[in-house]
């Protein structure tokens, strides 16, 4: 959220009992695990570990870590069982926020010699955890380096239902780098797997981490949709934090959908869950963003006691915790909101310091915009633009679109407070640049239409003035926003003051009304002075009748955005601009009955009494009818694309424009408007989900041919990050491509116009690798007779793609470390790093991991380069697309070297089909050309054509024998069976020998069978046995 949408005050439930909530107390855990003996079971330590879960769950991390400390102490003896609370404790210490603790708790199983003895749940548990703590420390590449090498480690030994907490864990480290297309399919994954093992607590994640990814990529309904279902798959199981996570992103959710009331529901839901847990940084993130709702509805007092809670919990958390400045920000803008300014002024500095000195760039942005904002409302014009532009600079640095337009808008205004109306222009400008159709960019069009609409009265364009601050009204009305909808009402009674008293006394009688309400006592004052001031005796001013409407029209094609902002924009034309006594639309809903859309002049009861009888009008006639025993007019707006609705407009002589101008060509704009909102949410819902067949048949440039499953998955991943910066690396074997997959990349990216630059690592010698790609100084050394850039710096503003990176020479890598950390290098020569924007793209057909085991790679290096690994499959393993390449290539080289309807045999195509292609693509582009070129107008290829060794490829290979101890068993049990259904039946066979053996004992049959208690409890649920079986 802009401000996080979130959550709501509420007292939490009365505590229930240790034993209703599945609490057990401290001190009768201490008593029963001393009364153990010295040496407790392996069932009674798993049965502790799960209870210990349970607390996690409910978000009791202290109690859990106290539990810990003693079980570690009786686990000694099980190092599987304690390496899982190991786990569990780095889990525990992570909730408390104590990240580098949390890593300390796991660090020494990091060597594999330290996992030899461990089963293999407990190594996939570690490994996992490990990944996430580094995300949590803010190693994001080592994070991602560790989980896929488990996931390729875990990969080819178990099944898919195990590998959801891998998945899982992926998906919330790429969230952490704003991958999240790829974060989604990760979360996807980890849901799927889950899905086999139906365990809760992993389909509950699962859903939560792919509502996470879709509320980026803008799908919030779905993303609402997910939420809804990972609570009713936790269902009643005591899991508070979890929960408490769930309701405040649904809240977050409704902040994106403009629904402030729903989301204070959800965040009430919310902070009564986190009062139940320890985290209390949780619960004053929660009561904050409440407050920030109750702020944007009006309820100004609740919004000042959920501030003034958070601050409590979050200095009770920590005396500087990271949450605080959000509060100062939020606090100030409620108390600026109030008028009270010096007092907000305070509030907000002290925000902006704590956030500068804790580093946090997005704090420190929020807070700078609210100050800006403060010193535009003390009319101290030059530090609002100091400190917009301040908010301009950090929100371009980390990449916040959203707080970029709104330093912009603060810019806008600014200059134009300040008279520089070119400055104020400029901004405007570049805010519709960066501004989209969405409905979460609504905000931003209504704060646009108010500053032209100020604009136009510095003009004393008093007409265009009244149409930009009527779209102000509109947009606030439907955002629910009460504070700046009342401004916007002020403004608009403003720009009728001079010509049209009696509606300028309407918006500025409105405006005061809710402005008291409030409590906004500035804006009050201000605005019962210019009603005051009021001239209502001033002749009414003529309107230039043909302007009158274009403007309205460039009016109701602005308001595209949505259909319902349309609607409210048709209706306030048409309350505005004919002064009917009242104006009604309605459209179709639930149960094929009307519902009112925007009502003017009329009360709820009232349009809703319309609406029903509208319903009742069967046709034409009836309409008629209607209309004239009611002295109003009813218009019906239809569109090919869209539901229909209908305007009442009463009384019926009102149905017109000033100078009996037709309503005719406004309605056709309107149904035109409700056309493309249509076709555009049609547009959106389809785009929902992208099917990799889309890509399949998509080239991503000439060349890269992709019909296979493998080069698809390829494809879709290079589209996932196309709109980001991150450093990519590219395996696979010499000649599949891989230059052309990081062109494909950089002609996706938003560094398409820009310079690519291949350099390969190894095509320089050794002692002139470092002035080839840092550049060098004239004089630097023997024989720099001119100053070298070097390619990285050649590469500014595009990418540079450096192949063969692994025989980059070991003491060049430091160098290039810290150019991919700090963004800077150091040319030869040169006192000073100088600043370069390069996007980095690697490649290799070695094995990094190996050359790093065995020192011949920086192991940091490799952890920055491996963010994104892009393995570019060898031919052999997409054969498929064999055929396609081959007349790509036959197309391609007849053109260049002139020849004309050449045809290859199937059986050519065959025998390139079986070889094994060494040399990948390009070795089979070779091939091709040279048959080409040798080849005359018309030539039929046959296999003669081809090269000898390819004539000799695929030799048929002798039939082995089957293996011993299959022919020893029975024939007849192998008959009509698959190989799966085979194994099954021996799974099943032997989990219930075990099981009758040990009398149902679940540990002990496990044991027997090499599996962990989770291990047979997922396989007796998926062969449908019990444990008594």
């Amino acid at each position: 959220m802009a401000k996080n949408a979130g959550s709501g005050a509420g007292s939490p439930a009365p505590e229930e009992s240790s034993s209703a909530k599945g609490v057990v107390d401290l001190a009768d855990a201490r008593v029963r695990l001393r009364s153990r003996s010295r040496n407790p079971s392996n069932q009674n330590l798993l049965e502790e570990l799960d209870e210990v879960r349970s607390l996690l769950d409910q978000g009791l991390s202290a109690e859990a870590r106290s539990r810990l400390s003693l079980f570690i102490s009786a686990a000694h003896n099980n190092p599987s069982i304690l390496a899982l609370a190991r786990c569990a404790l780095s889990t525990a210490l992570e909730m408390q926020g104590q990240y580098r603790e949390s890593l300390a708790a796991v660090a020494m199983y990091e060597s594999p010699e330290s996992r030899a003895k461990l089963d293999q749940e407990a190594v996939q548990s570690l490994k996992v955890q490990i990944g996430l703590v580094y995300n949590y420390n803010g190693d994001h590449p080592k994070a991602i380096s560790i989980l896929k090498g488990t996931l390729r480690e875990f990969s080819e030994s178990e099944t898919e239902q195990n590998l959801g907490p891998i998945y899982a864990a992926l998906a919330r480290v790429y969230r952490s780098i704003s991958e999240y297309p790829i974060a989604l399919d990760y979360a996807q994954r980890a849901l799927e797997s889950f899905r086999q093992a139906g365990e809760w607590r992993g389909l509950a994640h699962a859903y939560f981490g792919i509502a996470l990814a879709q509320v980026q990529e803008g799908d919030h309904e779905g993303a609402l949709e997910n939420l809804q279902q990972a609570l009713k798959l936790i269902g009643d199981h005591p899991a508070s934090y979890i929960l408490g996570k769930i309701y405040a992103n649904m809240a977050g959710v409704c902040w994106f959908l403009k629904r402030p009331q729903e989301g204070i529901r959800y965040l009430e839901k919310a902070i009564a869950y986190y009062e139940r847990t320890d985290n209390k940084a949780s619960a004053a993130d929660g009561y904050n963003n409440l407050g920030i709702n109750l702020i944007l509805i009006g309820q100004w007092g609740r919004a000042q006691e959920a501030l003034q809670r958070a601050l409590s919990l979050a200095s009770e958390a920590d005396e500087r915790a990271e949450k605080v400045p959000m509060i100062l920000d939020s606090l100030g803008e409620l108390l600026m909101l109030r008028g009270e300014l010096d007092e907000a002024k305070d509030y907000l500095l002290r925000a902006v310091a704590l956030a500068t000195e804790d580093g946090n760039k997005w704090y420190a942005c929020q807070a700078l915009r609210t100050l800006a904002r403060c010193y535009l409302a003390m009319e101290d014009h030059a530090r609002a633009l100091e400190h917009g532009e301040e908010a301009l600079t950090l929100a371009e640095g980390i990449g916040d679109r959203q707080a970029t337009c709104d330093s912009r808008l603060i810019l806008a205004e600014a200059f134009l407070r300040d008279g520089d109306n070119e400055k104020y222009s400029a901004q405007l400008e570049k805010l519709g640049e960066e501004t989209t159709d969405s409905a979460t960019d609504l905000g931003f069009a209504g704060e646009s239409q108010r500053l032209m609409g100020i604009m136009a009265m510095l003009q004393s364009d008093f007409s265009a003035a009244a149409q930009h601050f009527g779209s102000s009204v509109s947009i606030f009305d439907m955002l629910g926003d009460r504070y700046r909808s009342a401004r916007a009402h002020a403004e608009l009674g403003r720009a009728y003051a001079s010509g049209q008293p009696s509606r300028a006394m309407e918006h500025l009688s409105r405006a005061v009304n809710a402005f008291r309400q409030l409590g906004a006592k500035l804006d009050q004052t201000r605005t019962e002075a210019a009603l005051a001031n009021l001239d209502r005796t001033a002749p009414a001013r003529s309107e230039e009748q043909t302007a009158l409407p274009q403007l309205l029209t460039l009016r109701l094609a602005e308001a595209v955005t949505s259909r319902e902002l349309l609607l409210r924009e048709l209706a306030a034309i048409m309350r505005q601009e004919t002064n009917a006594k009242s104006v009604v639309i309605t459209e179709p809903g639930e149960h094929n009955r009307r519902r009112v859309v925007i009502a003017h002049g009329c009360t709820p009861a009232e349009s809703a009494k319309i609406a029903e009888q509208l319903d009742q009008l069967i046709d034409d006639e009836a309409q008629a009818a209607y209309a004239k025993k009611n002295d109003a007019a009813v218009l019906q707006l239809r569109s090919s694309h869209a539901l229909p609705a209908t305007l009442y407009i009463s009384p019926r002589s009102r149905a017109m424009l000033p100078g009996g101008l037709s309503l005719e060509p406004l309605i056709r704009v309107a149904e035109l408007g409700m056309d493309v909102c249509a076709l555009r949410a049609g547009s959106q819902k389809g785009s929902r989900v992208q099917q990799p067949a889309e890509l399949a048949g998509t080239s991503l440039m000439p060349g890269f041919i992709h019909s296979s499953p493998a080069m698809t998955k390829l494809v879709e991943e290079v589209h996932k990050i196309r709109s980001s910066d991150v450093t990519v690396l590219v395996t696979g074997e010499s000649g599949t491509g891989k230059e052309l997959v990081a062109r494909a990349i950089h002609a996706l990216s938003s560094r398409r116009s820009k310079v690519f630059v291949p350099f390969n690592c190894t095509a320089v010698p050794k002692e002139l690798s470092e002035g080839y790609l840092f550049g060098y100084r004239r004089g630097a050394f023997t024989g720099a007779v001119t100053d070298s850039a070097g390619v990285i710096r050649t590469a500014a503003g595009g990418t540079l793609f450096l192949d063969e990176i692994g025989d980059l020479p070991l003491d060049l890598q430091p160098k290039l470390l810290r150019f991919l950390q700090e963004g800077e290098i150091q040319p030869l020569g040169e006192q000073r790093p100088i600043k370069v924007d390069v996007r980095i793209i690697a490649a290799t057909n070695t094995d990094l991991e190996e050359m790093v085991a065995q020192s011949r790679f920086r192991e940091d290096l490799y952890y920055r380069l491996n963010v994104i690994r892009l393995r570019v499959p060898p031919l052999r393993e997409r054969r498929s697309e064999i055929p396609t390449i081959v007349n790509y290539y036959i197309n391609h080289y007849s053109a260049k070297f002139g020849r004309k309807d050449l045809q290859i045999t199937p059986p050519a195509v065959d025998l390139l089909m079986v070889s094994d292609w060494p040399g990948n693509v390009r070795q089979l582009c070779n091939e091709i050309q040279r048959v080409v070129a040798r080849a005359e107008d018309a030539t039929v290829i046959t296999p003669d054509h081809l090269s000898p060794e390819l004539k000799r490829t695929s030799a048929p290979t002798t039939p082995t024998s089957p293996v011993s101890t299959l022919s020893s068993m029975p024939t007849t049990a192998l008959q009509n069976v698959t190989l799966a259904d085979a194994l099954a039946d021996v799974e099943r066979r032997m989990i219930a020998d075990a099981l009758r053996k040990h009398g149902g004992n679940i540990s002990r049959a496990a044991r027997e069978l090499g599996l962990t208690r989770r291990g047979l409890y997922l396989k007796l649920e998926r062969y449908q046995l019990s444990a008594s079986a």
